[in-house]
């Protein structure tokens, strides 16, 4: 409905499999663990900055069922230990 009314909308995934079956209008993919689209918690810059390009691919992403992919990989703080 919304996009019916000429209201653009984003969806935010880490998923390309996922988001091949919903198939939202738009999709924006992160390297994030689910449920953290916006990075990692506390890090208000970053977030900003994530917020800013989904908001700024909205202008670009045109065509119905266009997935870009975000530049942006997650940052394990220095004292977390890699997992396998």
């Amino acid at each position: 409905m919304v996009e019916e009314a000429g209201i653009p909308t984003i969806s935010m995934g880490n998923a390309p499999d996922r988001m091949a079956h919903i198939k939202p209008p738009r999709a924006l993919l992160v390297k994030f663990a689910r449920g953290s689209m916006f990075g990692e918690p506390g890090n208000a810059d970053r977030q900003r900055r994530i917020i800013l390009d989904a908001l700024a691919a909205l202008k670009t992403m045109t065509e119905p069922g266009t997935v870009k992919k975000l530049p942006y990989r997650w940052k394990r703080p220095d004292n977390e230990e890699a997992r396998p």
